[in-house]
């Protein structure tokens, strides 16, 4: 039995084969990766040339730029998409006198490729060498180029430039309104409730109050209200959308001592995470601060407010102003009656309107 158990644990002699030889100055096969960039470019053959030459213009492109830039420019809008920069210097040379050796530079920006065609955004800009030139070229808006009338201008020329986006944030601008702790929210659900705006918006802070704009019939909300906060930063936060929660590290180590826990506590930084503020009942709310309610009620029924000079002409009610604590700052005034309009009617008109018995006064005819 042993003698069985120990040929049966002796090793097997590997049977003799052939050496693999690897040729090390033979090139590498081709990666998944490559093949595959092989097939796309077998099955859009046009994609790939235009990218062929997207390369190779691109170094062109970046020295035409890095050109040193003239005083003498111009703006050129309203171009077509597919214009090129050749399209551009052919039209300026074919109607100024001046050389084409005058044209130092042509940016045109790009957009993107659309149908395998490459596109502008529309505009460029083209710098001269002399005064002269940029003035000639500036004659030369309105004329058509290639089915559009082009517009020039001076290329420090700003008007009529859109301003810039103004950055969302606790200065805010966005809002047009000073940093306060009233705020606008709009965009409301009609099923949003003033005890769910106040609890949403615990979130940012302590929440003084809530007004919400509701219709007279059903009572519901109108889409928009006014929540006023306690603290600045809490309408800051609920305008930004967001608020900064920390994070507390609950699972420790059991091996590690209470003084080693201590002392990672200190060295590692509190771990903070975003909470929305800016969604309610699916829909994203629109915040902004509020003007103040003072200022706001001064403007509509101070002395010159236009909305108490509409009231006053079409005899309706002042509304009731709420102040920064959610309380009315005065009950509405009842609109005046006006006086009735007497019109005079005729006799018989009367009689129909008072709905009299009127003794007849024709002849009476018999007949046999």
């Amino acid at each position: 039995m042993a003698g069985i158990g120990e040929e049966n644990h002796k090793k097997r002699k590997l049977q003799d084969a052939t050496e693999i030889e690897i040729d090390v100055s033979a090139p590498e096969p081709p990666s998944k990766k490559a093949l595959r960039k092989a097939k796309k470019q077998a099955e859009n053959p046009s994609k790939s040339t235009t990218d062929e030459t997207a390369k190779a213009s691109a170094p062109a492109e970046s020295a035409d730029n890095n050109q040193k830039r003239s005083e003498y420019g111009i703006w050129i809008g309203n171009l077509p998409f597919f214009a090129t920069k050749e399209d551009v210097r052919k039209f300026l040379i074919s109607n100024g006198s001046f050389a084409e050796t005058t044209i130092t530079r042509v940016h045109m920006p790009k957009s993107g490729d659309k149908h395998g065609k490459a596109q502008n955004k529309g505009f460029a800009y083209v710098d001269f060498s002399t005064e002269k030139a940029a003035k000639e070229a500036l004659g030369l808006s309105e004329q058509l180029l290639t089915g559009r009338r082009v517009l020039i201008k001076d290329a420090k020329n700003f008007t009529g430039r859109p301003d810039k986006p103004r950055e969302e944030g606790a200065a805010g601008a966005a809002a047009g309104n000073a940093p306060s702790k009233r705020i606008f929210v709009g965009n409301l659900s009609f099923d949003t409730t003033k005890e769910l705006i106040e609890e949403h918006f615990a979130q940012c802070g302590t929440v003084a109050s809530v007004h919400v704009a509701t219709f007279q019939d059903s009572g519901k909300c109108k889409g928009y209200a006014w929540v006023v906060f306690e603290d600045l930063a809490a309408a800051e936060a609920a305008v930004k959308g967001f608020v900064m929660v920390k994070e507390d590290d609950e699972e420790e180590e059991e091996e590690e001592s209470e003084s080693e826990s201590e002392k990672r506590k200190k060295s590692k930084k509190p771990r903070q995470r975003r909470v929305w503020v800016n969604f309610l009942l699916g829909r994203r709310m629109r915040m902004e601060f509020a003007e103040d309610a003072t200022t706001r009620y001064k403007k509509r029924f101070g002395k010159d407010g236009e909305g108490k000079k509409n009231n006053a002409d079409n005899g309706e009610a002042e509304p009731t102003e709420y102040g920064s604590t959610g309380e009315p700052l005065r009950q509405s005034r009842p609109a005046k009656a006006k006086k009735p309009e007497y019109t005079r009617y005729d006799k018989e008109t009367v009689q129909k309107l008072s709905g009299a018995i009127v003794e007849g006064q024709g002849k009476k005819t018999t007949f046999d």
